[in-house]
């Protein structure tokens, strides 16, 4: 983990964003992966490739990225504990699938009920977690790169440990290179363009 990394963490609020469980739960049981990738959704797949006009069986397998990774916020959402999941750079392209699941509120809301028993709820890093985050790196540059890279490593590990290494890699590495926040970005901005002019 690179101090450029720790410094992008805290200046973007893209960049971070955990899952967490609303208060009033239906039913305690979660669903098994196998259940949970099942799910399909045309709506959200077909959304995602208007604003992110790529291979559509590129967004298929996105939008299952996305499922795996809320049932893996359900998976952490049982164990407690203090740490949270963070979605960093390297996913941005799954972050933003989720974004576009979640405009879909009414289906969202269903699939979350239905398959955790509670509303996975996105959070975004907030201006004040911004501002302390900020501090501490000012305060503390090494230290504050460290506690980062012993998260990150903690996550890792999480997602090796729950969805194996081949889900880690596609994560952090297949989607980033195929699909770089830059590239994102373009392929937005083009199809806005595009949208425009019809």
């Amino acid at each position: 983990m690179t101090h450029a990394d720790t410094e992008h963490f805290a200046r973007e609020e893209t960049l971070a964003s955990c899952g967490t469980w609303g208060m009033h739960a239906r039913t305690k049981k979660l669903a098994s992966l196998d259940e949970v990738l099942a799910y399909e959704n045309r709506d959200v797949v077909q959304r995602f490739l208007e604003s992110y006009p790529i291979d559509p069986a590129d967004a298929e397998a996105l939008f299952t990225e996305t499922k795996r990774w809320l049932w893996l916020i359900g998976q952490k959402s049982k164990l407690r504990g203090r740490k949270r999941l963070l979605v960093t750079r390297p996913m941005a392209a799954l972050d933003e699938m989720w974004h576009c699941f979640l405009l879909f509120t009414q289906d969202y809301v269903a699939f979350c009920f239905r398959f955790f028993g509670q509303f996975i709820h996105h959070q975004p890093v907030t201006l004040a977690e911004k501002t302390r985050t900020r501090r501490r790196m000012q305060r503390d540059p090494e230290g504050f790169t460290r506690a980062f890279a012993r998260q990150m490593e903690w996550q890792y590990g999480f997602i090796a440990e729950h969805l194996g290494e081949e889900t880690l890699r596609r994560w952090y590495v297949e989607l980033p290179s195929k699909y770089p926040m830059e590239t994102l970005q373009r392929l937005n901005a083009q199809s806005a363009v595009a949208g425009r002019q019809r």
